[in-house]
């Protein structure tokens, strides 16, 4: 019965939480787009100096994956080509139109930002700088889709800066976990606080886009926070709609967590949503079929005038 009652008490979260589509369907949905989007770490240039091993790794499972459209999170590039990520990106999955949103940089040579990849002609870019914030940044990119144009949003939000080392500790019960524990909730304060702010800009860019709207990226927050919410306000969250199972997206030592999405509003069809187990990074890619709906008021008036 107190299972039952906590659960009856925790159902709007449990039903942000869990998604009931399992039927996918393999073959690619006629006239519709693979959208991806995936944090990638910096593409393992800390895991050892300048891994390129474990980059390509990540370039080989792009090149599967193939998608037309996708969204990079803790994407890092060098001009001096030490440790080429752009140039090489544009060959693997043969998408030659980038942009590339640079939160820091370092000599003018190293770059950390967030990047959106498509083989469908970009025809605008946008930026939107987050104050006081070195490493989070958000961009739109308007992509031409056949006769269609989608503005798509490619955000990283405000981190809360946990670390696992310190989590490891407050679960053994080391001698230092009050002071741990009260550490990680001005930071989670920090974070919340910081992220309001943020999400708050973005949405007012959202609102006022002329085009079919696409937002993804590492939110860095839970579907019962504010972000999530306010995003969510006016637009459709894909993994709901057409995922199954959980969806937790982090891949860290911090479990159960769902902070990566791919959101559409109501003019943008999705089918088979999906949480790849492939761990290359401290998140899981997620992908979606997409297609914006033909618009149904010209449908109509064709079909009065053939009538």
């Amino acid at each position: 019965m107190l299972s039952i009652i906590v659960i009856a008490v925790g159902f709007t979260l449990h039903k942000k939480q869990f998604a009931t589509h399992f039927s996918i369907n393999l073959n690619p949905p006629d006239g519709y787009f693979k959208f991806m989007s995936y944090n990638v770490q910096l593409f393992g240039l800390y895991n050892w100096k300048e891994n390129k091993q474990h980059r390509d790794e990540i370039f080989r499972y792009l090149k599967k994956e193939d998608p037309d459209i996708i969204t990079f999170q803790e994407y890092y590039e060098d001009d001096l080509k030490r440790f080429k990520t752009t140039d090489t990106l544009r060959q693997i999955i043969n998408a030659k139109n980038v942009h590339f949103g640079v939160a820091s940089s370092l000599k003018n040579t190293q770059h950390w930002g967030i990047a959106t990849y498509s083989k469908f002609p970009i025809i605008n870019k946008g930026e939107i700088k987050f104050s006081k914030s070195k490493g989070n940044i958000c961009i739109f990119t308007d992509i031409k889709i056949g006769k269609d144009t989608v503005r798509v949003f490619n955000v990283h939000f405000q981190s809360n800066h946990l670390h696992t080392e310190s989590i490891e500790k407050i679960i053994q019960g080391d001698s230092t976990a009050k002071v741990l524990a009260f550490d990680m909730l001005k930071a989670l304060k920090k974070g919340y606080i910081k992220r309001a702010g943020q999400v708050d800009t973005v949405a007012s860019a959202i609102s006022m886009s002329p085009y079919p709207v696409i937002v993804s990226g590492d939110f860095n927050d839970m579907p019962i926070s504010y972000t999530y919410k306010k995003l969510t306000e006016n637009l459709q969250d894909a993994f709901l709609n057409e995922g199954g199972g959980f969806g937790f997206t982090y891949a860290g030592k911090i479990p159960f967590l769902r902070i990566d999405y791919i959101l559409h509003n109501d003019k943008i069809d999705a089918k088979n949503f999906k949480v790849s187990s492939k761990k290359l990074s401290d998140h899981y890619p997620i992908s979606v079929w997409l297609k914006v709906k033909e618009d149904q008021s010209l449908i109509t008036e064709e079909t009065s005038s053939q009538e």
